[in-house]
């Protein structure tokens, strides 16, 4: 029975702490700290001013520009569904190819190069610093910089129009001169006219700023269908991000000019090569067949002759032009075995065979992925990998593709040699002069021919090499934003002020969550399951001292002394209403129980009751100092056998029917002292005499002496500190009150604050401080009464 009582208890007891959420209380905390959030706001506003005055605005730069693709919707058959859908769904691998190319870091530092962005220039123009790109009083063409100059800027100051001095340095130096120092080596030269005369120049390492530099660049293509680049870089100089955007896109054309030059002109260097053998030979051939008519006086040979030397000249030709052939393939095969080398590439203009053809171009464009991506990415990079992979693949197929022509060369060959030697063997029926004429003949036009050819093929390389033009055009040149995109001022002024909200909201809940203590009655009545008899306000300081530790002119209509008289009301509500011995206690010591007592016990005289106040922490004392009275003789006398209650009872002097029993001397035993039974002999006594017996007592949370008094008490008023008095504390009075250890057990909640942020405002059960002629409004109380009523005629 005893177990489901407790467990009813307990339900009752959870029942009542569901309660529901109070938002007006728990904005009107947040009053409480109310000055936090213009100190905030002033705070944020002011910082976010002197950022914008001290940040340098970023504009952004932008230029697009059209990738040429020729094969795009003309590289596959009429109807290929799947050529297509790659080109749809897949993307365009050249566009992605450039992009990355046009964001490489080779391209960048030759940016760097080309414009001397590694050396920049600046200067103070009140909390700002500006950048002074192109419009430089100075300018330094360094030759060596040192690790101190690439860490630490340099100053100059401007003097003259002649001269310059390092820094804070008393000495003089020209322009135009040489120096030496811990920055390194370099020249310093006269710039543009400029109001500048300190200028500060930053020494940067091309490589890390070339890698800060690609941060600041964005490429992107808008439409996944087209081949249109967007380029975007964002710099704080408009000039360096027009001059950046225009560099890179020179810098990105003449190295896709190189690049395709490359084969056209190696074909070009193997042409020359070959036509310089054949004009020798040709030469020689030319004069042998001079020298030999001279010598044998031959002016004509006869038409047997002529069909002969006719029909070997075609014949040679052919084997002439088949031997090229297989001297290309050669060359081909070569290529291919040594194209890490760096072999001359073949040209495919010299080459018929369409298969190979296709096979040399793919593996050309190949090569050429492979040299750009070696450029952007490492050797692990997977891209990097399948390019590699697919060179083998084409290696291997032109290999193959290369030795089934020759072996179809060869056997061309073969035929064509044994024509010729059959028509070898007619000659011999011609005359020995005339024989001998038709073979040096045939050598002459044997070279002529493969010259001429040579020549054709001269002509169409270097026509080629003429005609190659960039794969890329410009579209839109590079523009600038009108308005900076960083910082945006709106944004900044808003992020302000919602710091300067945020903040103190943050800070606030914070102190919320590292507090520990009594807050609101609400949390008393919540933890403790009781309600709360009365509240005390917190008093004025008065010369330095807390006005807690005062006694209330009862006579006055204050704020507290009227809460104490609705205290003295409420005591008729405890227990059945004849509660007439009652106990203060509390947890800790500080928590106003003496304070509480002595008032009440006041008010309770002024109400024409006599009241007896006794003292019975025996341990620490403070009734006697409160009430300035002597501690000689008091309770703990009486507990010894000093009966004689006159000599111990004395008269407090704020009212005839207000007296006081100290505590006495200190006792070396208080608990065995006050169970040692003479405690219900005193208030027995006490009680013949007077209408009320207030009991002031040690802390409960501390010793047990609460406990042995509140087993002869009718009441047991527990006084709980605002701000003060640990939540845990509150528990421990649930635990009492539940487990009934205590007669009548309520709340006095004391020192209560009233100012913004407590549930009640200013007053006290909805009167205010207005109510009470003794005391003076403060002046946040008159603001907030006239907002309340400007806002309640809204």
């Amino acid at each position: 029975m005893a177990h489901n009582r407790n467990t009813d208890m307990n339900q009752e007891f959870f029942e009542e702490d569901e309660q529901e959420f109070d938002l007006n209380s728990y904005i009107r905390r947040y009053f409480r700290y109310w000055y936090l959030f213009p100190i905030f706001l002033a705070i944020t506003i002011t910082a976010a001013f002197f950022y914008l005055k001290i940040t340098q605005p970023i504009y952004s730069t932008r230029t697009t520009i059209l990738i040429k693709d020729e094969k795009k919707g003309l590289g596959g058959a009429q109807g290929d569904i799947l050529s297509e859908l790659s080109t749809q769904f897949g993307g365009n691998k050249l566009v992605e190819n450039e992009l990355e190319i046009i964001k490489s870091q080779t391209l960048m530092e030759q940016i760097i190069k080309d414009l001397s962005l590694d050396v920049s220039y600046s200067s103070k123009e009140g909390l700002r610093t500006i950048n002074l790109y192109s419009v430089s009083p100075l300018t330094v063409k360094p030759e060596v910089i040192t690790e101190y100059g690439l860490k630490e800027p340099m100053l100059i100051h401007i003097v003259d129009s002649a001269h310059f001095r390092f820094g804070k340095e008393d000495q003089l130096f020209t322009f135009g001169q040489r120096f030496n120092n811990q920055w390194g080596a370099f020249v310093v030269e006269k710039g543009a006219k400029s109001e500048f005369e300190d200028i500060e120049i930053d020494f940067a390492d091309p490589k890390s700023l070339a890698e800060s530099m690609l941060e600041k660049l964005t490429v992107q293509q808008p439409n996944v269908k087209s081949t249109v680049l967007e380029l975007t870089y964002e710099d704080e100089n408009v000039q360096r991000s027009k001059d950046v955007l225009n560099k890179l896109l020179d810098v990105y054309v003449q190295s896709s000019l190189d690049d395709k030059n490359g084969e056209a002109s190696n074909t070009l260097k193997f042409i020359e090569n070959r036509l310089g053998l054949i004009t020798g030979e040709l030469g020689d051939v030319e004069k042998d067949v001079e020298s030999y008519k001279t010598n044998q006086g031959i002016t004509d040979i006869s038409a047997e002759s002529q069909l002969f030397l006719e029909n070997i000249k075609e014949n040679d030709s052919k084997l002439n032009e088949v031997n090229t052939k297989i001297s290309i393939l050669e060359s081909v095969d070569n290529f291919v075995q040594n194209a890490d080398a760096g072999a001359v590439a073949p040209a495919t203009y010299m080459i018929d065979d369409p298969v190979l053809v296709s096979l040399l171009t793919k593996f050309n464009e190949l090569e050429l992925q492979r040299e750009r991506y070696a450029r952007t990415t490492t050797d692990k990079n997977p891209l990097l990998e399948t390019i590699n992979t697919q060179l083998n693949g084409t290696r291997q197929a032109i290999k193959e593709n290369v030795q089934n022509l020759k072996r179809g060369m060869a056997v061309t060959k073969k035929n064509l040699e044994s024509i010729n030697t059959r028509f070898s063997t007619g000659l011999r029926s011609i005359p020995k002069k005339e024989r001998e004429y038709v073979g040096i003949k045939r050598q002459q036009s044997i070279k002529e021919e493969l010259y001429l050819y040579l020549l054709q093929k001269r002509e169409e390389t270097a026509l080629a090499y003429a005609s190659t033009v960039t794969d890329s055009r410009l579209i839109d040149a590079p523009i600038t934003t009108f308005n900076p995109i960083k910082p945006k001022k709106s944004l900044i002024w808003l992020g302000s002020g919602a710091a300067g909200i945020i903040i103190p909201i943050l800070l606030i809940n914070l102190i919320f969550m590292l507090n520990n203590t009594v807050q609101s009655r609400e949390e008393i009545e919540k933890r403790t399951s009781s309600s709360v008899l009365g509240e005390i306000g917190l008093m004025k300081t008065v010369k330095g001292e807390p006005a807690s530790e005062s006694i209330i002119k009862m006579t006055s209509r204050s704020a507290v002394a009227e809460q104490f008289r609705a205290l003295r009301t409420n005591l008729q509500y405890l227990g059945d209403g004849t509660c007439r011995t009652i106990m203060f206690t509390s947890s800790i010591g500080g928590e106003g129980k003496s304070f509480i007592s002595i008032n009440l016990a006041a008010s309770l005289a002024f109400s024409d009751k006599r009241v007896i106040l006794l003292g019975m922490d025996l341990r620490k004392p403070s009734l006697h100092e409160r009430l300035e009275l002597s501690n000689k003789k008091g309770v703990s006398n009486y507990m010894v056998g000093q009966t004689n209650l006159d000599d111990l009872i004395h008269s407090t002097g704020v009212h005839p029917k207000f007296d006081v029993m100290v505590s006495g001397p200190l006792p070396p035993n208080p608990s065995e002292l006050l169970g040692n039974g003479r405690l219900t002999q005193l208030l027995a006594e006490l009680k013949e005499r007077y209408d009320y017996i207030l009991i002031d007592s040690p802390p409960y949370g501390l010793v047990t002496d609460a406990a042995l008094i509140a087993e002869h008490v009718d009441a047991t008023l527990y006084v709980v500190r605002y701000n003060y008095t640990i939540l845990d504390h509150l528990n421990r009075i649930g635990e009492l009150r539940r487990t009934k250890r205590f007669a009548n057990l309520t709340v006095i909640f004391n020192g209560v604050n009233y100012g913004a942020g407590y549930g009640y405002g200013y007053g006290y059960g909805g009167y205010g401080y207005g109510y009470y002629t003794d005391d003076k409004k403060p002046k946040g109380m008159e603001f907030g009464h006239k907002l309340k009523k400007l806002v309640s005629k809204g």
